[in-house]
């Protein structure tokens, strides 16, 4: 496949150095860059069944029905950092 990109000449200078310091010419690495983005992207990507995302939904949820149930004011600002 063959894409054409129009570069700013700021952002291809910064990425022919790049390149250069490689050794390598920038049609090679940038054709790198975007092999390892989308390496990267794929081993970002949960890989969990819809099943498998509940169950640890349940099991993160699990014990959370003995939590003591906390009066509104508990939750007003000054009432959680210490006050001097």
């Amino acid at each position: 496949m063959t894409i054409t990109l129009y570069l700013e000449p700021e952002l291809e200078s910064q990425l022919l150095a790049r390149a250069v310091a490689r050794g390598v010419p920038l049609d090679v690495y940038l054709r790198a860059v975007i092999q390892q983005a989308a390496r990267q992207q794929d081993a970002a990507q949960p890989t969990l069944s819809g099943e498998e995302f509940d169950a640890g939904l349940d099991a993160l949820a699990a014990g959370s029905e003995n939590l003591p149930i906390l009066p509104p004011e508990a939750y007003r600002r000054d009432s959680i950092y210490e006050h001097e």
